[in-house]
């Protein structure tokens, strides 16, 4: 029986191999030798496959905020994450079970990290339960997604509302179901609270009228945003000059949330060499992952695609609302912003990142596709929680997705059954639960708000 050993198998797999399987999946101890008979063993073609999809790379930058790399502006950023000072007031109550932050009414008690949780794997929303979606000041309409490795996505959140990962807070902050803020409060806040800190890192000095104390400080209202006649009644000069801090703001939170970077997962030590670090159910389920035309969506290290797809996810749960259109319904509010990379707020304009992108009802039902990594404890599932456990993602794909009846929505032609076995399904969630990394550094996760 020929055997061929771990140290030179990807050599063996990819230079002079004739397809047949060269490595086992088999767990723990043995001889550092593989046996090609057994049932789990992965050809040199699927070796070759699993080089695209580890381990990842380094992050893009973004040249639309200067500030991104900047140590000081992810200390200011890390520092905001936490803030619950500047959230509005709550529309939801506490009632002990739904997880709400306090009595209706009262303010100050939603920041980032109320969606965004410290100590879950991916800092995604521990509070959701299945068909409830995010719960801020209000109920919002989807589920909020986990931050750590979300600065490898080209869009940001599930519908690609946002071309940039610092211009989402700018929408967070005022949304009146999350955080129902505004950016003249904001403003406010940051001169009150972080002035060293924001002149530290931004060349332009908050404006002394920010001081409620200043002699001319009734140029900038304590309170408002584009559509209150406080925001309308002021100069054009004076928005911009609170427009450019509110989109510091999101550029400092964007520079943090570009350190939280998962370490290696099992997935990750078992394609460097670590033939032990997952199971022989987990690598069965590489197989069907990749025979089963998984990676053409999930693609790369961090499997997606970053593209959109309507896969037919019927809207129902208590909370979900009845429509979302995904894409069709994110992409005007997108081209409309001036936040959006195309904008006077952006550091660099000419990223094409827009170019050609219009609304089209080929749109409606897509969203972004998720990445696969950091799944473990993310529940629930899909844009809106409607699906508990990964065992029914896995049942859901395993139908070929949903029904879009006659809602408008055509489904990916790629969503068709897959005819999967129990044991495959199985086999497909111990893969899936191989893909969690290790955590981002305890510090990083630290409240460090004042």
């Amino acid at each position: 029986m020929q055997r061929v050993l771990w140290g030179v198998l990807c050599a063996a797999a990819l230079f002079g191999c004739d397809g047949s399987t060269v490595v086992s999946g088999a767990q723990g101890g043995g001889p550092d030798v593989m046996d090609p008979g057994d049932a789990s063993l992965l050809t040199a073609a699927e070796l070759a496959a699993l080089g695209a999809l580890s381990p990842l790379p380094a992050l893009p930058p973004d040249p639309t905020n200067r500030y991104a790399d900047v140590p000081q502006a992810a200390q200011l950023g890390q520092k905001l994450f936490f803030d619950k000072s500047y959230s509005g007031a709550l529309a939801v109550a506490d009632d002990g079970t739904n997880g709400g932050l306090g009595s209706v009414g009262e303010t100050g008690k939603v920041s980032c990290a109320s969606c965004h949780a410290p100590g879950s794997q991916a800092l995604n929303d521990r509070r959701s339960v299945p068909g409830n979606v995010s719960l801020g000041t209000d109920y919002g309409t989807r589920v909020a997604l986990g931050i750590v490795n979300s600065s490898f996505y080209k869009w940001t959140n599930w519908g690609g509302r946002f071309d940039s990962q610092w211009s989402l807070p700018l929408a967070v902050a005022e949304n009146p179901k999350i955080m129902n803020g505004t950016r003249l409060q904001l403003a406010h806040m940051l001169y009150a609270k972080y002035r060293a800190e924001y002149n530290a890192t931004f060349p332009v000095a908050l404006d002394p009228a920010l001081d409620p104390k200043a002699t001319d400080a009734a140029r900038f209202p304590a309170s408002g945003k584009p559509g209150d006649a406080t925001w309308n009644g002021m100069t054009a000069a004076d928005q911009g000059i609170v427009n450019t801090v509110f989109a510091n703001y999101g550029k400092a939170l964007q520079a943090y949330f570009r350190t939280l970077i998962s370490g290696p997962s099992p997935f990750d030590r078992f394609v460097a060499g670590d033939r032990a670090a997952i199971s022989a159910s987990a690598v069965r389920g590489i197989r069907l992952f990749l025979s089963k035309g998984c990676a053409g969506c999930h693609a790369g290290p961090t499997f997606s695609d970053d593209s959109f797809h309507a896969l037919g996810v019927p809207q129902t749960g208590p909370r979900v609302p009845a429509t979302d259109l995904g894409q069709y319904q994110d992409v005007p509010a997108l081209l409309a912003s001036p936040f959006n990379t195309q904008g006077s707020y952006s550091d660099d304009a000419r990223t094409g990142k827009l170019n050609g992108l219009a609304q089209d009802p080929g749109q409606k039902g897509r969203f972004r596709t998720k990445s696969l990594r950091n799944l473990v404890g993310a529940a629930p599932y899909m844009h809106a929680g409607q699906l508990a456990t990964l065992a029914e993602v896995i049942t859901f794909y395993d139908q070929g997705g949903g029904d879009t009846g006659s809602s408008g929505i055509v489904k990916d032609p790629r969503m068709v059954p897959l005819r999967l076995s129990a044991q495959d399904k199985q086999d497909l969630v111990a893969f899936l639960n191989t893909l969690t990394g290790d955590p981002v550094p305890a510090y990083l996760v630290v409240d460090t708000s004042k």
